[in-house]
């Protein structure tokens, strides 16, 4: 589908309040929801209602299926106290109570309904743990193997340590032959994906609040994983994946002509705080670019089942491609977070860590993000979205060295990668120290001049 066939529904009314269909008998008014009013840099953004599968979350033949659903996804949802909610609004409403004690009511159960979690794909929801769909064990070299740290030592293409004057912890500068990798993967991913027939859109890194909200991201609490900007600068945060960017440049649109197929390169911002000893390096980063996958379908499970399945095929091929060793892994309920009905997890082996590392993932949302964007089809139905990561490249430059790494720390380059690097290289080896770049930690104004008293 072209970008060009998108077109936008009409904006809500300007009326105080917006209406959100319970049922065939009961209608919720609610206030109409806006971002901040801070004037720099963004204005105020008029967001669609959300209109969530009520008559089914309301139905109390449902209502143990969903508390069981619940209950696997580790969710804090709570499908008694919504029924309680949806009661006793029913009963003012009967007793023709007062106006502003109805949209109370009404608030309280939105605030419940949208805490509940997507219902689990049957072929995954009674599952205890991730079960592995395919696995192509590394095979090991006759040599020593390294960690990813000692081969980028002898690269001398990336700094880990001592950053915190800096850039402070979990971060990572690339020099040399480690940037031009970064590059040259962007790159290759990018290419992939339009020989797929995925159109390729720049988006922004700063998004309200609330667009990442309903994509299904925490970004309130002291566990999210969202960089929040000073209220100051209005309603804003850092964008953890080009995901929630593309679901905000969708939002409140028709479209026309489906499955749609989008690709982004987005630099990604994660405020992680796990503390494994396998995290440490470039493993698990603040910041890292990032080359994502985005399909919207009709709202049928087959569908978008099928694109997820289309998405994964193309994960997989580009990984065979360079010659990695990595599991796939259909992942339990516990595993899924709010948005996914279903979604695969793919691990590659990290021969220096001597662990499996998740380096890709993909996801059926079906209509979850869809209802909270309000994109629909040309009939006005919510559509269905799927997501997957093309090329998480910091953690394929780990991959890549550690499991295509030689007798003397340099890294055989896989084939596909070699015309979008510099001198279409076999294999990557670093330069003399006298020729690598050197990075200093300036701490004064006369920090040269102390340097040439010292020479003399």
């Amino acid at each position: 589908m072209s970008l060009q066939v998108i077109k936008t529904l009409n904006r809500p009314s300007q009326s105080l309040c917006r209406i959100m269909k319970m049922s065939h008998r009961n209608i919720i008014k609610l206030p109409l929801r806006q971002s901040s009013n801070s004037r720099y840099p963004s204005p105020k953004l008029e967001l669609p209602p959300i209109v969530l599968n009520t008559e089914f979350l309301l139905n109390p033949n449902n209502k143990e299926a969903i508390r069981n659903n619940i209950k696997a996804r580790l969710s804090d949802a709570d499908i008694d106290k919504i029924h309680e909610l949806a009661a006793a609004g029913n009963q003012q409403e009967q007793l023709a109570a007062a106006e502003c004690q109805q949209a109370d009511q009404q608030e309280q159960l939105l605030a419940e309904l949208v805490k509940c979690p997507n219902m689990s794909h049957p072929k995954v929801a009674n599952l205890s743990e991730p079960a592995i769909v395919f696995q192509r064990d590394f095979v090991p070299p006759d040599h020593k193997i390294r960690s990813f740290e000692e081969i980028a030592r002898i690269l001398g293409g990336a700094k880990f340590n001592n950053l915190k004057p800096f850039t402070g912890e979990r971060s990572y500068y690339l020099t040399g032959v480690l940037a031009e990798l970064e590059q040259a993967l962007i790159q290759w991913a990018v290419s992939q994906l339009e020989e797929k027939g995925f159109q390729l859109i720049s988006v922004p890194d700063i998004l309200h609040s609330d667009i990442i909200r309903r994509c299904g991201m925490n970004v309130d609490g002291e566990r999210t994983q969202v960089y929040r900007l000073d209220p100051r600068f209005g309603d804003a945060a850092l964008s953890g994946t080009a995901e929630m960017a593309i679901g905000g440049f969708l939002m409140g649109k028709q479209l026309t002509d489906l499955p749609l197929k989008i690709c982004a390169v987005s630099r990604c911002y994660r405020a992680e705080a796990a503390q494994n000893v396998q995290d440490k390096g470039l493993y698990r980063v603040h910041q890292f670019y990032k080359v994502e996958m985005f399909m919207v379908t009709e709202g049928k499970t087959e569908a978008s089942q099928e694109a997820l399945h289309e998405i994964l095929a193309i994960e997989q091929q580009m990984f065979d491609s360079l010659g990695l060793a990595y599991k796939v892994l259909d992942m339990s309920p516990d595993e899924l977070g709010d948005p996914a009905a279903r979604k695969y997890d793919v691990e590659a082996w990290m021969p220096g860590r001597n662990f499996w590392g998740e380096i890709s993932s993909c996801s059926d949302c079906t209509d979850f993000q869809a209802r909270r964007l309000n994109i629909t089809d040309s009939n006005g139905r919510f559509c269905h979205t799927v997501n997957g990561t093309a090329c998480a490249v910091p953690r394929m430059i780990l991959a890549l060295c550690e499991q295509h790494q030689t007798l003397n720390g340099s890294v055989a380059v896989p084939a596909p990668l070699r015309k979008f690097l510099r001198g279409n290289p076999d294999v990557l080896a670093g330069k003399p120290k006298k020729q690598r770049a050197t990075l200093m930690y300036v701490n004064s104004a006369n920090y040269f001049d102390n340097q040439n008293v010292a020479r003399e």
